[in-house]
């Protein structure tokens, strides 16, 4: 990962349920399709923001290797977070 962009540690919550969002739908549809359809979408932080569908989806892959328990309570609640965020965006 860039040193430029944060880490999961440096990410708001939204950044990090937009993360999840794209992790969870790798997880149940593969890479391939997860990045075409359903890409990384960051919301705050002005580095993530900027990068291409790709680049964010990569950027959210390479989280998903050090996060340890992908079904906690914490990353559902990010993940809930993101997914409303997601819904009401123009």
């Amino acid at each position: 990962m860039s040193a430029e962009l944060p880490g999961w540690d440096e990410m708001t919550d939204l950044d990090k349920g937009a993360a999840l969002l794209h992790i969870h739908k790798r997880e149940w549809e593969g890479a391939d399709y997860a990045v075409k359809n359903y890409p990384a979408r960051y919301f705050n932080h002005p580095a993530l923001t900027a990068l291409s569908r790709e680049e964010a989806s990569a950027h959210a892959g390479a989280l998903a290797e050090g996060l340890p328990d992908l079904w906690s309570d914490e990353h559902f609640r990010l993940y809930d977070t993101a997914l409303d965020a997601d819904r009401n965006s123009p």
